[in-house]
This record gives C-alpha cells, structure tokens and sequence, in this order.
C-alpha cells in the first residue's frame, strides 16, 4: 500500500504563523463537551487510515486507485462504484457496492477547529427522516445508527437500517453511510470488509473556501 509521510514532513509543508507581541493573550475557556464529544477526541481514530493526500506518498506503490478529485479510492474485488449527482449536476456522493451492503461516501467541508463531525452528526439527527437514533461506540469514534424513513411507489413506508461514520482529517469530515447487511447493528463481515475500505481512503480536500458542512464536489475519472 501506499507509503507514509513522516508527520516532520506533513508539519514542514505548514506555513509559520505569525504572531503580534503587542496583542493581549485572552484565554479562552474550555467549552463543555458531552461524552460522545469526548470520546471522539480520546485518541487518533485516523492512526491506520482514512489518509490526508498530504500524508501519503502515491508514488510508492503502483496500486490502481479511482481518483474521484476529493477522494482517491482503493475498489477490492467484487466493489461497485456509482457517482452521484445533485440537479446542479454537481458529483457530491460516491456509492461503492458490495453485494447488497452500499457505503455511500461524502466529503464535508470543515474549519480548521477539531471535532466538527460532531455538528455534522447532530444535523444528520435533526434531519427528522429517521427512528431509533442512537450513538455507540464505533471504528472511526462516535457512530450514529438509526432506521430511515420513506416511501416506495405504492406510497407505502419503507425503513432502512443505516449505520454512519464521521472521520474527521484536517479541514475535511469524511462521510460514510452504510445500508444493506452492512448497517445493520451485527454488521459482521460485511461492516468488516468496508471498514478495511475505508481506511484505505485518501482525501484531498483542496484549498478552496467553503462553508463548513458544504460537500466537496467529487469529479468523475479522466479517460
């Protein structure tokens, strides 16, 4: 698989920041973090990936990837992707299949502050389409399970058992919302094999501004 970066190198690529000796230092309080928050923080749930593209050395391996611009992909065998587009005609969602089980993948903008997959997750939970939410301990830190609602054709309801993870690197929130075998709470073998998925993931997040919680929009293979 693709090499690391020393976090010497990753630092290195940082600009220095400047600092006005005149201005007053204001210490600012802590702000009270429930204890979802807290565990979110208690250690680096991106140790063993999903990468930032400017900690890994593409050059290193000669793996085929998917380079969808905001997210690189490593597909096992067997694995599906479809793109999906708003009516803008803006890629903001990639599904990578396996069998029934779909992990549906996005990209979030976010501030350069830590924990903002926490706000993310409260406003997938204030959404309003789902039943049975609750929050366990997952892979990735804080994963949200819950059943979503909606309606066939027939107009009768419909309910869809998903499990979301919330990874958040440096700017960005990686999105990844299982259904299929693969949501449900016994997961199994199906989870299992799109968590190894996932870790393998590379973002790009890119230095254009935009509104934390805003989808990076992905861009299709070039041919």
């Amino acid at each position: 698989m693709f090499g690391r970066k020393k976090k010497a190198d990753v630092e290195d690529q940082a600009a220095p920041e400047e600092v006005d000796a005149d201005l007053v230092e204001v210490e600012e309080e802590d702000p009270v973090l429930d204890e979802w928050e807290e565990f979110d923080l208690s250690k680096d749930w991106r140790e063993d990936g999903p990468f930032d593209i400017d900690e890994v050395d593409l050059d290193a391996d000669e793996v085929k990837r998917r380079d969808l611009g905001a997210m690189i992909l490593t597909l096992e065998k067997g694995m599906t992707l479809t793109l999906v587009a708003n009516q803008a005609k803006e890629i903001l969602h990639a599904r990578v299949g396996r069998g029934t089980s779909i992990a549906e993948l996005t990209v979030y903008a976010a501030p350069s502050t830590s924990n903002y997959r926490a706000v993310i997750r409260d406003t997938i939970i204030d959404a309003g389409n789902a039943r049975d939410i609750k929050k366990v301990k997952g892979p990735f830190g804080t994963e949200l399970r819950r059943v979503l609602v909606s309606k066939n054709q027939k107009g009768r309801e419909v309910l869809t058992p998903v499990r979301d993870w919330l990874i958040e690197g440096p700017r960005w929130v990686l999105g990844v919302r299982l259904s299929g075998p693969a949501g449900l709470a016994e997961g199994g073998k199906d989870a299992a094999i799109f968590e190894e998925f996932v870790r393998n993931i590379i973002v790009r997040r890119g230095d254009v501004a935009m509104v934390p919680g805003t989808a990076v929009p992905l861009t299709r293979e070039e041919k």
